[in-house]
This record gives structure tokens, C-alpha cells and sequence, in this order.
């Protein structure tokens, strides 16, 4: 399966997620995205630091698409945000990092089960 098909049957088709991309652990490059979903480079770069030392979006809020999130989960696989009834789900695997963001007609639990469960499929083949 592409990257792309990723996004777009895993992530999006699943219903919980209108949003996502798949970017590169580094978070260097963008391997796949759903149309419209601009995440900036200081944003990606920014969650990488965090899965590395969440402090800062702890203290800070998560920024995704110029979009300032409230930090629900930092740890060193999730990153988890939300504003209003919306939110982002973030994910580190081995060389990838998931970014996907649920709209306000979905419960956050199961938009990060969807994101959790490619993750770890990803990273039980080797990425």
C-alpha cells in the first residue's frame, strides 16, 4: 500500500478523521497528505522536539495549521491536542511520524485508536 493510500483509506476513510499526512521521522519530508492539509515546517519540527521533550508543547499548545491546540498527551509515540470539540492525534513510529486532526463530530478516543492502530501496524513491518 502507498502512503498515500494510508492516508486516505486508513486515516481519512475511516470516518474519524477528515485530515492527515504522513511526514518522515525526521519530519523532513512529506510522504503523503489529504488535499488542504498544510502543516507548516515549523510545526512538524516543532513535534518532533516534542516526542523528544514534550515541555515545550506542554507549557506552549500544539500548532497545526497556524492552529494553536490544547496538549492533552505528550510522551515520546503521542502527541495529543484539541481545541473547542476538534483536535489532533499524533503519532511516532520508527520512521514515520502520523498527523491527523478530527472534527468536532467525532470523540477523540476514536480518532486516536484509528491513528494508534496504523501506527502500530506500521511499526510492526518495520516502519
Amino acid at each position: 500500500m502507498s502512503w498515500q493510500a494510508y492516508v486516505d483509506s486508513s486515516l481519512i476513510g475511516s470516518g474519524k478523521v477528515d485530515k492527515a499526512a504522513i511526514f518522515s521521522a525526521a519530519g523532513d519530508s512529506v510522504w503523503a497528505a489529504s488535499p488542504g492539509f498544510k502543516v507548516e515546517p515549523a510545526e512538524i519540527k516543532a513535534l518532533v522536539e516534542g516526542f523528544k521533550d514534550p515541555s515545550k508543547l506542554q507549557a506552549n499548545g500544539i500548532f497545526i495549521e497556524k492552529v494553536k491546540n490544547f496538549s492533552l498527551r505528550c510522551d515520546d509515540r503521542s502527541i495529543y491536542g484539541k481545541k473547542n470539540k476538534e483536535g489532533i492525534v499524533c503519532v511516532k513510529t520508527k520512521q514515520a511520524i502520523l498527523v491527523a486532526h478530527y472534527p468536532e463530530t467525532v470523540q477523540p478516543g476514536e480518532a486516536a485508536k484509528i491513528v494508534e492502530a496504523l501506527a502500530d501496524y506500521l511499526i510492526g513491518v518495520g516502519y
